[in-house]
This record gives structure tokens, C-alpha cells and sequence, in this order.
């Protein structure tokens, strides 16, 4: 049962949950653009894709969204290395790659290796299959496993990359990245997704009061309260939807059918002190 500022507007659910349901996910021009890239770079089995953007842009949510679409569109194998932070040097890198294969890690580097790779021939060679190996939170990964993916890239035959890899990370993976120009080489496609415009904000709230139900999701958020909550996130996307869902609650208590500026305007003033990040909109 929705609560009853989520009511109190005509939707049958909160327009703002934070879970990774494909069906909220708005897929702006740029979004679009970024898939389009990665998806090219595995299609022609270039090796290495890289997706960079500041906290909060939804790489995280993109990399879940692709990770069922692609099996569901073209058949290829997705897997997603978990627990990046804790990844310390090659031995762990290795470990977790082949844990999100379902493989069984070895006691030895070389181990993992080779048993990495006879799967990816048999798979990729005897099977026609194309292995896509997502990496969120690249940037958390430390440097001492960083050469670990040129290794994987040099899996090859003659006609292809065994693996594809999409790195997806915050925008200083630049800073790491220098330090290893043999892998920065091999980045095949490069894609950077930047804060929301007004219109994108716009947009990316009517698609999210759509899918919570509303029958006329114009009406719920006025022009000039999109450009105060584009300003204050600063077109952030996890920032648009912390400002907007706060607004919203804001609008309900002061028994407003539409949710004003100054809603938007109280919201941020009540979050900034929890979140830094926002504090600095101002």
C-alpha cells in the first residue's frame, strides 16, 4: 500500500525508490550514447571499453540494466566482478574473476590463468559465445592488479579478444590509468557521462512519475521546480532524486497538489546537512 504523500499525488508507488528495477532506469541521450559505445567495442570484439563519471551519474544502474539486457538480446555471457575494494593484487583479482564465472579459483596465479582461459576458448571458440566481464568501482581496485587486465586482454586467438571487458568508473580512473599506458592502449571506446541539463532532469522525472503511475505526470512538478532541483543536484542524478522525493514529502505536508520551488528550495536546505555533496550546490 503506497504511504500517503505517494497518494496524496495519484501514484500507486514511490517515484523515487533506489533499487536497480530496469523499469526505472531513463535512458537519456547520453546513457544511450554510452551503451551504444560499449556495445560496439564488445560486437567487434575490440577488448576494452571504459564508462566514467562523477559519484552518483548511475554507472552503477547502467551496468545492472546491461548486465539483462545483453544476455536476453544477444546471448552473450555477463558476469560482474563484486567487492572491487577489496581487490588488493593479481591473486584477488583473478579469484573474483573467475568466481563471477562460476569457475573455481586456483592456489596459483598461473593456475587461475590457464584455467581462465581454456574456459574462454572452449566458450568463446567451440561454443560462439561472446564473455563480457563487467567491472564496477574500477577506480577502487589497487594498482598492484591493475596489469592483471592487460594480461586478460591478451587472451586471444588469432580472430578475436577472448574476453570483453567494461570498466565502469569514477572520473579519476584517468589518474590510475596513466600509470599503465600498455592497458590504456587497449581501451577500445570511451565513454563519459556527464550531469543532467534542465531538460534531461525534466525528463528523467515525468519518465519516473510515469512508471509510479501517474496519469498526468506534468502536473505533479512545475517548470520552475525542475530547474531548482537541476540547480541544487546540480544534475546529479541520485542528487535529483534524494531533492525531488524530499520536495514531494515537502509538498504533501504543506497540502500542496503540485510540488513549488520552495519545496525543492526547504528539501535541500534539510538534506544538505546529511549529504557534503550537496552542501556544495549552493
Amino acid at each position: 500500500m503506497p504511504t500517503e504523500y505517494v497518494s496524496h499525488f495519484g501514484l500507486k508507488e514511490s517515484p523515487f525508490v533506489r533499487n536497480h528495477d530496469p523499469k526505472w532506469l531513463y535512458l537519456s541521450t547520453q546513457h544511450k550514447e554510452a551503451v551504444i559505445r560499449a556495445r560496439w567495442t564488445v560486437e567487434e570484439h575490440g577488448g576494452l571499453a571504459l564508462l566514467r563519471g562523477d559519484v552518483g551519474q548511475g554507472k552503477s544502474f547502467l551496468i545492472e540494466y546491461l548486465m539483462n539486457v545483453w544476455p536476453q538480446q544477444f546471448g552473450w555471457v555477463c558476469a560482474k566482478l563484486q567487492n572491487t575494494a577489496t581487490i588488493n593484487g593479481p591473486r584477488a583479482l583473478l579469484s573474483e574473476v573467475l568466481s563471477a564465472f562460476g569457475l573455481e579459483p586456483a592456489q596459483s596465479t598461473r593456475a587461475m590463468v590457464s584455467t581462465l582461459e581454456n574456459w574462454l576458448l572452449a566458450k568463446v571458440v567451440e561454443e560462439d559465445k561472446t564473455i563480457v566481464l563487467f567491472v564496477d568501482e574500477a577506480q577502487s581496485i589497487h594498482a598492484r592488479a591493475m596489469t592483471v587486465f592487460r594480461d586478460l586482454l591478451n587472451l586471444e586467438t588469432r580472430e578475436r579478444i577472448l574476453l570483453q571487458i567494461v570498466l565502469s568508473a569514477q572520473l579519476n580512473i584517468d589518474n590510475k590509468l596513466n600509470y599503465y599506458p600498455a592497458l590504456r592502449s587497449r581501451i577500445a571506446s570511451v565513454a563519459t557521462l556527464l550531469p543532467f541539463s534542465v531538460e534531461e532532469t525534466d525528463a528523467m522525472l515525468l519518465h519516473r512519475f510515469r512508471v509510479a503511475g501517474s496519469n498526468d505526470p506534468f502536473v505533479i512538478c512545475s517548470a520552475d521546480t525542475v530547474r531548482t532541483i537541476q540547480h541544487y543536484s546540480r544534475g546529479i542524478p541520485r542528487d535529483i532524486i534524494t531533492i525531488a522525493e524530499g520536495a514531494m514529502k515537502e509538498a504533501f505536508l504543506r497540502d500542496s497538489t503540485q510540488i513549488e520551488p520552495d519545496h525543492a528550495e526547504q528539501a535541500y536546505r534539510d538534506l544538505a546537512g546529511r549529504h557534503p555533496r550537496l552542501a556544495k550546490a549552493a
